[in-house]
């Protein structure tokens, strides 16, 4: 039942991860008293034993919660931790994990959910992940019901299902209470409203954000004539921390309709990133290609430490940011593929640089699951540091 590879500090002895799968089996309660919970230690979040269904909804709700240690502190691990513990709780003593629900758990979980989707619009890569918690939300949904029948008539594990997957929805959402979406959010990404019924509700309110109205409508894919109204209204295409051209990343015509209409190819977000960027990390050939024929700088960095150093943001986590001064290529080497990083050399793209942290191509490639880019980035002569510890991002 256990889903996160653990590791108990005791006094004398470490046990191993099948050790601890078995002691829980064998006596949830062991680990889940407060005396002894004091002395655990989980060192991972990663899954395993009959749990590990949950394995794919635990990642993607920890990127979306985004708790790092840079930025959080100790109460990172301590969250991680607790959540952890009630989810144990949850599989292993269900009729504890009843006992302990509140009244307000339903109300919460609305909130976290309409958090959630006002975060998802707020840029293509929130979007991308809400996408996906949304698909490992159902599916483990329904392997948590078949879990509980195991034990619980179809009604009671239906019911503990539920809830069990909505922790995981109010962890990434980061337990928001009392959230309520934007109207105007809401109505743009309703499925239930075509392109007509919209062009009225904005002709009939006045001081609309036209900008956001312009990157939600991307998002949602909806119509050229409909996007090409906005604008005509005032909607502005290079504006905020992302332009409307990184919110049409996922849709080549639509990237092609915005830079005839003016977008800035080499638009740099808060943190330094162009689409070129986000681009390679797609693993998209063809928008890479079609981008840099549009004169994007392959040669484009993030910002700089002591850029970073210059800003105070309160919305955004450049306490997470410790590579400043990393170039797409970088990027490229760590996240994309051979063909990628290949095209970006062909076109210019220098291979001899270092990020602030002192982090050069090979570094990077080295981290790339695909061993291909590191062998082909040593063959360019460039040799890989020792760096004690691990990478941070």
């Amino acid at each position: 039942m256990l889903f996160f590879i653990l590791s108990i500090i005791l006094p004398a002895s470490f046990l191993s991860a099948g050790e601890v799968c078995q002691i829980l089996k064998d006596d949830p309660n062991y680990f889940l008293n407060k005396q002894d919970y004091e002395d655990l230690e989980f060192l991972n979040d990663e899954m395993i034993c009959e749990a590990d269904f949950l394995q794919n909804l635990n990642e993607i709700a920890l990127k979306i919660r985004g708790l790092n240690v840079d930025c959080d502190g100790s109460m990172a691990f301590f969250l991680k931790k607790e959540f952890k513990r009630k989810i144990l709780k949850a599989l292993y003593l269900p009729e504890i994990y009843k006992k302990s629900l509140k009244d307000t758990d339903f109300s919460d979980e609305i909130s976290s959910r309409n958090f959630l989707q006002s975060w998802s619009l707020k840029s293509l890569d929130n979007y991308i992940a809400y996408q996906k918690f949304n698909s490992a939300y159902n599916t483990s949904f329904q392997s948590l019901v078949n879990f509980y029948k195991k034990i619980y008539d179809e009604a009671s594990a239906v019911f503990l299902a539920k809830k069990v997957a909505n922790e995981f929805l109010k962890f990434a959402g980061g337990d928001k209470i009392n959230f309520k979406m934007d109207e105007f959010e809401d109505i743009l990404s309703s499925k239930y409203l075509d392109e007509k019924m919209l062009i009225e509700y904005i002709y009939e309110h006045k001081n609309l954000n036209l900008n956001k109205a312009l990157k939600i409508s991307i998002l949602k894919k909806r119509n050229f004539d409909f996007i090409n109204y906005i604008l005509d209204l005032g909607a502005v295409i290079n504006e905020g921390h992302e332009s409307a051209l990184f919110y049409a990343l996922k849709d080549l015509n639509m990237v092609k309709f915005l830079l005839k209409k003016g977008a800035d190819i080499n638009y740099k977000n808060s943190f330094g990133k162009t689409v070129l960027f986000y681009a390679v990390e797609f693993k998209d050939k063809d928008l890479v290609k079609f981008l840099i024929t549009n004169k994007a700088d392959v040669n484009a960095k993030i910002i700089s430490n002591y850029e970073k150093s210059s800003i105070n943001s309160s919305n955004l986590k450049f306490c997470a940011l410790n590579h400043t001064s990393k170039s797409v290529l970088m990027h490229a080497a760590k996240y994309s593929n051979l063909e990628i990083v290949k095209i970006l050399i062909q076109n210019g793209a220098k291979i001899d640089e270092s990020d602030d942290m002192g982090y050069n191509l090979a570094d990077w490639a080295w981290q790339n699951k695909d061993k291909y880019v590191f062998l082909y980035v040593e063959n360019l002569g460039i040799k890989k540091n020792k760096f004690k510890g691990e990478y941070d991002e």
